[in-house]
């Protein structure tokens, strides 16, 4: 026995030393996944919290970055005045140095001359205006916003930053300080990233941002002490690993089993955070309307497209939050998740204007989602197509069936008819196929107006002379139906604008003025001298306008008297012409009437010679 002991010892040592080893490897498997995670949650939570601390250096960044192009727009606005000041002009005109050194300011400068000033050496944006006589360059104010200590003072401001946070300059890793003390960067700042830099002696976490197309390698970076930053991030690791290591050893076991659960959780967690951010930059609207008929989520989409925020909507009634709610709900097509239905364009009355909204919903246990989109535009659009095509199948039709009238008698009883009814047919195609070149060469017009395409000359003529021949040519086709009168000084200063197009407008008021006048009655067209404008005046005795129509008159396919009550046919776009060549050459139109007491359309362009500054 005595020699079967130390065996036999050993053998129970090394069990229980294996039972132990086997403890220890699945504490280890247990402990090793939950110290994994530990330290995994830790650095998350550590990067959210750096996250949130880095925040407001972000969005101080986004309002110094918005401060910086309202600065752009300030020296556009300085270079505009300076160029429209008579002293500036004066000393230009005179190509007088002297006056121009003496309205110097800070950052402007004078560029006599018709050449483009050289740009700034060290790459600031400028804002330039040129000065014009005639059409002739004599010169440019040059306002330069230089990218200096005070520039980053000023947009300091505007991004209310706290003492111990800075703005600067980077440019070619060299770092500009409000101070005006220059760094260098040992590596390039990544745009809209934050990274680590040192600079004054100090540790930062920066933020850059490129600010202008025009100086693009120059970045404006925030700058936040890395300490505030990176300290609480580091605390967050500390206390989440303390937190985690205190309680592994008790709940190794229970945590090892639970594990998965915690990890559908965790994945979970992460898909509503991207199905949130997907929801906030979705280009449509959506909302949420429970089964109780209130609304719980509103995305910022549907604040966009609606102008109503969520803060407002959410939490109250959909017929409360949308008034006409009630009334077209039941148009709004709704499915099961697993299906899909085709949106609804249904109008919605929100705060006094009409929405268009294309619309659908998907019902689910809790309530229903609706997505939409603003199809305002696109009804709008289709509205003025359908009234387009309806005007000029009205416009089209009745010169077409006289045309084709006209033409069929010619072809079938030409050489039985008498001369002078072969005369009228031949002249009653003539003028309906003017009718129709007129309305195509309108139309035409229109859409070159609308393109932006349409050549307007710039040159100096003769207002009375252009009156003359508009009235003398109204004349001819007015013939008795009304009387024609001008009234235009010879010493009439001469205007800036296309000669031709003017005259058009004179034709198309004229015209006008005749169609609606009574059969005898008076047309007068008057040119005079108002300051430093012409001004032409049409003048009838026709029906007048009502005030709430005098607006829409110049509207593209608007029609005062569409049911052609006056017997007046027209396609709506004369006026709308008018209204657009008078604007391209800087002019203005409008149109004084009452109900019975006729109407007066008045239009005004520059005399030749004033100098207007052309901004680049």
């Amino acid at each position: 026995m005595g020699a079967l002991a130390p065996p036999f010892v050993g053998s129970r040592v090394a069990a229980r030393l294996s039972r132990r080893l086997t403890v220890v490897v699945a504490l280890v498997f247990v402990v090793l996944p939950l110290a994994g995670g530990v330290w995994a949650f830790a650095g998350w939570e550590a990067t959210q919290t750096r996250s949130h601390a880095e925040a407001p250096l972000q969005d101080a960044l986004q309002r110094a970055t918005s401060g910086y192009q309202r600065i752009l727009d300030d020296a556009g606005r300085q270079a505009r005045a300076l160029a429209s000041s008579r002293r500036v002009q004066r000393a230009f005109e005179r190509h007088d140095r002297r006056a121009l050194d003496r309205l110097a300011q800070p950052n402007v400068r004078f560029v006599l001359g018709r050449h483009a000033p050289a740009a700034a050496s060290d790459g600031a944006p400028t804002r330039t205006v040129r000065i014009l006589l005639g059409k002739r360059r004599i010169g440019t104010v040059v306002v330069r916003v230089p990218f200096d200590g005070e520039l980053l003072a000023r947009l300091e401001r505007t991004a209310r930053l706290p003492k111990e946070r800075r703005l600067g300059f980077v440019q070619a890793r060299s770092l500009l300080l409000p101070s005006g003390s220059r760094s260098a960067l040992p590596v390039d700042l990544p745009v809209n990233e934050s990274s680590e830099v040192d600079a004054a002696g100090r540790r930062y976490i920066a933020v850059s941002a490129a600010l202008t197309r025009e100086a693009p390698a120059v970045r404006l970076v925030a700058l936040a002490p890395a300490s505030e930053i990176l300290g609480p991030a580091n605390d967050t690791r500390r206390r989440v690993l303390l937190a985690g290591l205190a309680v592994l050893a008790a709940v190794a076991l229970g945590a090892y089993a639970l594990a998965p659960l915690l990890g559908r959780n965790r994945l979970a967690r992460a898909e509503r955070e991207r199905a949130a951010v997907v929801l906030s930059h979705m280009g449509e609207g959506v909302f949420l309307v429970d089964s109780s008929g209130v609304i719980r989520l509103w995305n910022a989409a549907a604040e966009s497209i609606t102008g109503m925020t969520a803060e407002e909507v959410r939490g109250l009634p959909a017929e409360t939050a949308l008034p006409a709610w009630a009334s077209v709900s039941a148009r709004v097509p709704t499915c099961k998740p697993d299906e899909r239905s085709r949106p609804e364009t249904i109008p919605l009355e929100l705060r006094g204007r009409e929405l268009w909204l294309s619309i659908a919903g998907v019902e689910f246990g809790d309530g229903t989602v609706y997505a939409f989109r603003d199809a305002t535009s696109e009804h709008r659009l289709e509205a003025i197509r359908a009234e387009f095509v309806a005007t000029v199948s009205h416009e089209l039709r009745t010169p077409l069936a006289a045309l084709q009238g006209a033409a069929l008698t010619l072809t079938e009883r030409g050489r039985a008819l008498p001369p002078a009814t072969r005369e009228k047919l031949l002249a009653m195609i003539a003028g309906q196929s003017k009718r129709l070149a007129s309305l195509v060469d309108d139309i035409l017009l229109a859409g070159q107006l609308d393109a932006g395409s349409l050549r307007v000359e710039r040159e100096p003529f003769s207002a009375a002379a252009v009156a003359r021949a508009a009235v003398d040519e109204a004349r001819q086709r007015a013939a008795t139906k009304a009387m024609l009168r001008v009234s235009a000084a010879d010493d009439l200063p001469r205007v800036l604008g296309d000669e031709g197009r003017t005259h058009q407008i004179l034709a198309n008021l004229i015209d006008n003025a005749v169609k609606y006048s009574p059969a005898g009655s008076r047309v007068d067209v008057e040119v005079q001298r108002e300051e430093a404008r012409v001004r032409f005046s049409v003048r009838d005795r026709g029906p007048g306008i009502p005030p709430a129509e005098q607006e829409h008159v110049f509207e593209k396919f608007y029609r005062l008297d569409p049911h052609h009550h006056y017997g007046v046919g027209g396609s709506g776009l004369g006026l709308y012409i008018c209204r657009q060549l008078v604007s391209s050459m800087h002019g203005r139109i409008w149109v004084e009437s009452a109900p019975q007491h006729g109407s007066t359309f008045t239009f005004e362009l520059p005399i030749a010679g004033d100098r207007i500054p052309a901004a680049v």
